[in-house]
């Protein structure tokens, strides 16, 4: 048996949320095992599911996914993000916490994105077994692993009691825009379901970039293929036109109107952004 959490002080209080963001997909039940597991610890969590529908093994797409959603949550809010290929290999698994919420899952990178704009305040290598779900599956610690830890952490277990400290954790190395006082090139990081390229630029990157380059308007251009300025909405082009505009995701996203960029583009691709004065 686990010791005794560190239940908050104040009964009353209902269990933070707890969000699931997997590759997983929903055919099969590994989804419906790890809220299970989280239901038989805390019967009181919230469970949120982010997406199951990530590209299988694709990292990159776990960390854009996480980095999209989790200013839409109150703070206190648990984060699992389970995109996993080494898991069984001697990847470790992790709790972060940061001043917002705590973010569980595998020290792979899939927290590098968020963690840049959210940096960790403690960092807890998941290695206390009493937190864990036994037996453990080498090929299922969203189930064996993660979801305890997030169902215990919900409970009030403190984040310290779930293992040992340490002090850095894997990044992915993701390419930052270039830029000049003329032009900024961005590249795209990943398509959604709708074929919508999303880039590595933020709306915070640009803004600066258009400070310092004293720019009065911006022509965007893939491919050599002129896409025009930075629009508000797909609805400001013509269907069938392509459209560069600030997405929800905080990213400079492509897209084609009542079409797909990724099909008309492909995914492989650079954006860049001219500055001009006049």
């Amino acid at each position: 048996m686990p010791p005794a959490p560190l239940i908050t002080e104040d009964p009353s209080l209902k269990p933070p949320v707890i969000t699931l963001t997997t590759d997983f997909g929903t055919t099969d039940t590994y989804v419906a095992q790890m809220r299970g597991v989280i239901a038989g610890i805390t019967p009181g969590a919230r469970v949120i599911d982010g997406t199951h529908e990530l590209p299988a093994q694709q990292i990159l797409a776990g960390a854009v996914a996480l980095d999209s959603m989790v200013d839409a949550f109150s703070d206190g809010t648990i984060h699992v993000v389970v995109v996993d290929p080494g898991v069984g290999s001697g990847r470790a698994a992790v709790a972060v916490r940061t001043s917002r919420f705590t973010l569980v899952g595998p020290d792979n990178g899939v927290f590098t994105l968020t963690l840049d704009r959210t940096p960790p305040t403690a960092i807890i290598r998941l290695t206390d077994e009493a937190y864990h779900r036994v037996p453990v599956s080498p090929t299922f610690h969203g189930r064996d692993i993660f979801a305890p830890v997030a169902a215990h952490l919900a409970r009030g277990v403190a984040i310290e009691s779930l293992g040992e400290p340490a002090t850095t954790l894997v990044n992915l190395n993701i390419p930052q825009p270039s830029e000049t006082n003329d032009a900024m090139t961005a590249v795209v990081l990943l398509a959604d379901r709708f074929g919508n390229l999303i880039t590595n630029l933020t709306r915070d990157r640009y803004d600066a970039w258009l400070a310092r380059a004293g720019a009065k308007s911006v022509t965007v251009s893939l491919k050599k293929q002129a896409v025009g300025r930075v629009r508000e909405a797909f609805a400001d082009v013509e269907p069938g036109e392509p459209v560069a505009y600030f997405g929800s995701s905080g990213r400079l996203e492509l897209a084609v109107c009542n079409g797909s960029a990724k099909e008309t583009f492909g995914e492989k691709v650079s954006v860049t952004l001219c500055a001009t004065r006049t």
